[in-house]
């Protein structure tokens, strides 16, 4: 896939792994697909603990390419038709702390720290043909050289082996 034809990346990752403060730091115009979703009326209605549903297949079908290069940030970015992919991963104990300051529920902080530790969003890119930058070191040249393959399932950090 050339840079030209690359409009949208997602950029995902488990909640509070840095997805917002990346999506900033790139300088690239930002779709929260939480606002996106509301605005299309995709969002169910807000939990007691903040979050809401999405329907993605709804989502999904209303998609419309932006016109300009154009990061979606959300853990759930995946689920829409998006050219490439940006994984963020933040080690376990870091993300507790995160959620935990954010003043996460326990047992939302634990589940996410479990997803997290379990591979994060890899889980669901297994057989993703799209192309997949995971980490922040040499993002930048990555999207400047149109996003190549970069990472696999079978490359992605590991938790659960160590250092």
């Amino acid at each position: 896939m050339a840079v030209h034809d690359i409009y949208s990346i997602g950029v995902i990752g488990t909640p509070g792994c840095g997805k917002t403060t990346l999506c900033k730091n790139l300088g690239l115009p930002i779709i929260s697909l939480k606002d996106y979703a509301e605005s299309n009326g995709c969002l169910g209605e807000i939990e007691s603990d903040g979050s809401a549903a999405i329907d993605l297949e709804k989502l999904s079908s209303l998609w419309r390419q932006p016109a300009e290069l154009t990061l979606v940030d959300s853990h759930l970015a995946h689920h829409l038709p998006v050219d490439a992919l940006i994984v963020l991963r933040c080690h376990p104990d870091e993300l507790e702390d995160r959620l935990r300051d954010r003043g996460y529920p326990i047992e939302k902080i634990q589940a996410n720290v479990e997803v997290e530790m379990l591979g994060g969003p890899w889980n669901d890119l297994i057989g993703d043909s799209r192309p997949i930058f995971e980490g922040i070191e040499g993002i930048q040249e990555w999207i400047s050289n149109g996003c190549p393959s970069h990472s696999t399932p079978d490359s992605a950090i590991d938790w659960l082996s160590g250092p």
